[in-house]
């Protein structure tokens, strides 16, 4: 079920008056059946993986606190390299196995004829470094263990994140889910605000941008000259409106229900460089690999280069977790070698001259290297990469611009204008504190709504990873 489908609706308004009723205990286990229910409705298969990774990983927790300290290391190691085995056999078996394929024929050889038929479970990166950060949490003494499974399980099983996250810490998530939650009138209000504009971009800025970019680059073969000057930002606000939608409903969702998760997004686009833009963009994948795996590689304490080679190594990750394909690992390492090149400006004293113009310029800069790297996630050999480059050889004309994309992504820009301008640590409305401005705000976005939004549901684009 999509957030923003009817059957979703109307289930979670019937689960919502069920529990905003109902006591602490049993609102427990309330959320677990409705995780387990909004889960399965997409794969029964995919929902007993997840059982067996939860169960694996809240027995690997609880051996780690109770064996002796000489024999915690190798069970941890176990431990972690268990999950990684797992996401690399669901979500990167095939792709191996279709390099394999491509090997032979690069060496006269036939194809591999036969693929195995593996299942790919919806949301197996987000659950998997969910549990890996839960066992690295507990093996350095920085959470208690979760002796109730119960409570284990509702940590995996949280509906409004089981998706597409955002990874939350299980110090944050699991105080959550063992205390009692007390539900306010603002609760109610604010996240529903929350959920109902996550909503709206996703339905009337993401789903029509897509359909564009769909038309424009079914293949890179076809395309007319400099038109990927165009679809390349327009590809950036689609995902940004996707996922920062989705995020947006998790969060309102989460607090209808009396929990905060953390913010994914905190207006990306407004970044003048990489390093910032990347603090900025999808913050809770952001900030796991660098306390889980940057941090743990040495980080900056080891010199210049290996703070760079670390860097690389992080982006290297980041492109395949996002994805099987050779456009993901280009993508890593694009966007790794642009975050080392602006390091080594910054560590030779480069940018530090600070006023509007150079402010502006980077922004623009930064926004249009993230643009361009989206690009890569949809070639499907190595060789596609050059067509790109060769499309962005050539500027548009005027007469390719469609100025009704400026004008979709206009609720959009204001909002974050709005939001940057009050420099806002979470997405905020004024649903109680100016109740008449925000009628008529709410009335404007549902003539928009009417107006631009298809009737069709788009999946949300980060399913795929």
């Amino acid at each position: 079920m999509l957030f923003n489908s009817l059957n979703f609706l109307l289930y979670f308004f019937v689960f919502y008056l069920i529990y905003y009723f109902s006591p602490f205990r049993i609102r427990k286990l309330l959320l677990l059946f409705f995780g387990i229910y909004f889960y399965s409705q997409w794969s029964i298969g995919g929902t007993i993986l997840l059982f067996s990774s939860i169960l694996f990983n809240y027995t690997i927790g609880i051996l780690i606190d109770k064996i002796p300290a000489n024999k915690k290391r190798p069970l941890f190691i176990f431990g972690i390299t268990a999950n990684v085995l797992y996401l690399a056999i669901f979500k990167y078996f095939l792709f191996v196995w279709g390099v394999l394929s491509d090997l032979r024929i690069e060496f006269g050889e036939s194809p591999l004829l036969w693929k195995p038929n593996i299942l790919l479970p919806i949301g197996i990166s987000f659950y998997t470094f969910h549990n890996i950060s839960y066992l690295i949490e507990v093996y350095d003494k920085k959470i208690p263990v979760c002796r109730n499974f119960f409570t284990f399980v509702l940590y995996d099983m949280f509906f409004p994140l089981l998706l597409l996250g955002p990874i939350e810490r299980p110090g944050n998530l699991i105080p959550q889910i063992e205390s009692e939650r007390f539900i306010s009138k603002d609760n109610i209000w604010n996240g529903l605000s929350l959920f109902c504009f996550g909503v709206f971009i996703k339905s009337s800025i993401a789903d029509p941008l897509s359909r564009y970019v769909g038309i424009q680059v079914g293949s890179f073969l076809s395309l007319e000259p400099g038109i990927l000057w165009i679809v390349a930002p327009t590809i950036a606000f689609q995902v940004y409106a996707d996922f920062f939608g989705y995020s947006l409903c998790a969060m309102g969702l989460a607090e209808m229900l009396g929990f905060e998760l953390m913010n994914n997004f905190k207006r990306p686009f407004f970044s003048s460089n990489p390093s910032e833009f990347w603090s900025k963009w999808h913050i809770s994948l952001s900030t796991w690999l660098r306390d889980y795996v940057y941090i743990k590689l040495g980080g900056n304490r080891h010199g210049f280069v290996r703070e760079n080679i670390n860097l690389m190594f992080v982006w290297f990750l980041t492109g395949i977790w996002h994805g099987a394909g050779y456009g993901f690992i280009i993508w890593g390492f694009y966007l790794g070698i642009c975050l080392v090149l602006y390091r080594i400006l910054k560590h030779l004293g480069l940018t530090k001259l600070q006023n509007k113009v150079f402010t502006g310029i980077g922004i623009l800069f930064t926004f249009y290297t993230f643009s361009i790297g989206l690009l890569l996630f949809r070639i499907n050999s190595p060789k596609e990469s050059l067509l790109i480059l060769e499309n962005l050889r050539t500027f548009p004309s005027w007469n390719q611009i469609p100025f009704m994309l400026l004008l979709i992504i206009l609720p959009l820009f204001l909002f974050d204008l709005w939001q940057e301008w009050k420099q806002t640590d979470r997405p905020t409305f004024f649903v109680t504190t100016k109740p008449y401005l925000f009628s008529v705000i709410l009335v404007l976005s549902f003539f928009w709504f009417s107006l631009v939004s298809p009737f069709a549901k788009e999946d949300f684009f980060y399913f795929q990873f």
